[in-house]
């Protein structure tokens, strides 16, 4: 009789390290069931990548996976189709847990199980295909170049299926660029490899009972633009919307490495050692799946100037001998604080002015920098923040799978330097329901922003700068008016961190421009405008009903699952959190204007 369950969830975290599955025994973490688990970890995994995320939410409760999960059954039942129409054969599949067709494989006491998304037989030949929501994109941009020529790892047959290029060019295996990708593709921690090292580990299981079967993902298409036909009141999607990835050879080669992992991790649970162990990229840091432990593995770090706060420590340190030295294998060798890294060893300036305000207590600050990029500044000043929905499935006609569906702006317009009204200054677009508004939104946000040469201020603005462009593609009408606010786009964060090419275009030299202008222990070694408010003004997100993005992403694509009065309240918090990002703008430029 098998002492214990391993599902693929399980498995999944339990190899992150020796100390995992007995702290999961300690804390008896029964929050989700296996059915829930594996479903949980289909999402995050469809969400790394896609969703911006925010450094104080991480990982979606279940509230968020009741949102969400409608749209990956979803696509699950897209792939099904797809197999049924393009293959043929007998196929089994279900969107509920325990439906599925089920494998099972005793091994040294322990039973090890998954549920395959989709079973497929034609005469003797089996296909398994495991569904993520991710898209193909992430595989199709995978490429090198050797002799100033790029090359792509993967490409798509007559059929569109993706294979390794190397089934159709054996000489790939002699390139060592490609083989360092094709290694990538088997790495757990990298976003390409998760999905691979899934589907390994469902080999490992089924080859007991089925030798030979093909292996695949099923994924959507990043190519496929949604027409905007509607069928009894749903958006109708053509088999094109889906594609596989064949990774039938890659899952062989893998099953080695599979079963010494598995073998690893029972020893881990028999052994049930709690121990401390060396911290590293298993850990998954401000990753959808960060450890649910970090803070028991990580309570060694004081609570402000850690040295997991310098900026830009993933290009690691150089010690007196010119060695770099990576940042775990210092936190390794404890070094905890940022003054535990000594000075000479800080070859980049950013990180020298850091461990300085650590030392000292007193924040970092480039006067003339923050006062010379303010006066670029044109009026009056039309402070904007988007919110948007990046749904796996495009909803509009024009989208493509996680497209960032703007349903929601806010506006604050600063007539005068410091002049603006919190309220009366104030003007907003919320899409009332779940249907198309987009081009309400343009017009609404064009009536308000006038063509008056008035500096349009975001923070981080590459996110507005997209989506303006991409309305500009999908409302010819106001091509013009479109690309010209974005020529007027200033982000807020230039005066705050910096940019090299701002502050260079406006006389600094490039040492001085890409040096940052403003540093306070406060921050954390993060610009995030979580962050940086607390330190310009008194207004907090604590408290709120939607309290940051991630929150207004899910309250938004909730919209349909309200009932009138939950809509109307569901609404109130998101205008109230969307005009707390763009007056905490006008906030955070007021005082930077006193410094």
């Amino acid at each position: 009789m098998a002492s214990m369950n391993i599902t693929k969830s399980k498995f999944m975290e339990y190899v992150r390290c020796d100390r995992y599955p007995a702290l999961n025994k300690i804390h008896k973490r029964k929050d989700l069931d296996d059915a829930e688990n594996d479903r949980f970890y289909d999402l995050i995994d469809s969400l790394e990548g896609s969703f911006a995320l925010e450094e104080d939410f991480l990982e979606p409760d279940t509230t968020h996976l009741e949102v969400m999960m409608p749209y990956f059954n979803e696509v699950e039942i897209l792939t099904a189709r797809k197999v049924m129409s393009d293959w043929g054969g007998e196929t089994r599949y279900s969107t509920t847990y325990g439906q599925q067709k089920l494998f099972l494989r005793g091994y040294k006491y322990y039973n090890l199980m998954c549920y395959v998304d989709i079973y497929n037989k034609i005469d003797d030949q089996i296909n398994i295909v495991e569904v993520k929501a991710t898209t193909t994109n992430k595989f199709l941009s995978m490429t090198y170049k050797e002799d100033g020529v790029e090359y792509h790892v993967f490409y798509k047959d007559d059929k569109d299926i993706l294979h390794l290029a190397e089934t159709r060019e054996p000489s790939r295996l002699k390139s060592k660029k490609y083989l360092k990708k094709r290694r990538y593709l088997m790495e757990r921690l990298r976003a390409e490899g998760v999905y691979v090292f899934d589907l390994a580990f469902q080999r490992f299981v089924i080859e007991e009972d089925v030798k030979d079967a093909n292996y695949y993902l099923g994924v959507l298409n990043h190519e496929y633009r949604y027409s905007g036909e509607i069928i009894e009141g749903k958006p109708a999607y053509n088999n094109d919307i889906v594609a596989f990835i064949d990774f039938t050879v890659l899952t062989k080669e893998m099953q080695p490495m599979i079963e010494s992992l598995v073998d690893r991790v029972i020893k881990r649970i028999e052994e049930d050692d709690p121990t401390r162990v060396p911290l590293g990229k298993h850990c998954q840091l401000k990753k959808m799946r960060e450890c649910i432990y970090k803070d028991v593995c990580y309570d060694v770090f004081p609570k402000k100037n850690s040295i997991l706060e310098y900026l830009s420590k993933h290009h690691g340190f150089k010690d007196e001998f010119g060695e770099k030295q990576e940042t775990f294998d210092l936190i390794n060798d404890g070094f905890r604080t940022m003054e535990d890294v000594p000075h000479e060893w800080l070859t980049r300036t950013n990180n020298q002015i850091q461990r300085d305000v650590a030392l000292t207590h007193t924040p970092y600050i480039d006067q003339e920098k923050i006062q010379d990029g303010i006066k670029e500044i044109r009026y009056p000043i039309y402070h904007l923040d988007f919110e948007s929905f990046p749904c796996p499935l495009p909803r509009f006609e024009g989208e493509t799978p996680y497209t960032q569906s703007v349903f929601q702006f806010s506006l604050h317009i600063e007539r005068e330097a410091g002049i603006c009204d919190k309220d009366n200054d104030h003007y907003e677009f919320l899409a009332k329901d779940a249907s198309d508004h987009r081009l309400e939104l343009v017009e609404a946000m064009l009536k308000h922003i006038k063509d008056d040469g008035g500096s349009v201020m975001v923070y981080n603005q590459a996110f507005e700068k997209t989506r303006i462009k991409e309305f500009a593609e999908l409302f010819p009408t106001y091509k013009t008016e479109l690309l010209n606010l974005n020529e007027r786009l200033f982000d807020l964060m230039y005066l705050i961190k910096t940019n090299t090419k701002f502050y260079q275009n406006i006389g600094y030299n490039k040492e001085r421009a890409k040096t940052i202008n403003y540093y306070h222990e406060a921050l954390h070694g993060s610009y995030s405008i979580k962050k940086v408010l607390p330190i310009f003004s008194e207004l907090s997100y604590d408290g709120m009903t939607v309290g940051n993005g991630m929150e207004a992403v899910y309250a938004y694509a909730g919209y349909i699952q309200l009932n009138s009065a939950e809509l109307k309240e569901t609404q109130v918090a998101l205008k109230n959190y969307c005009k707390q990002d763009t007056w905490a703008m006008v906030e955070i430029l007021n005082n930077l204007r006193k410094i």
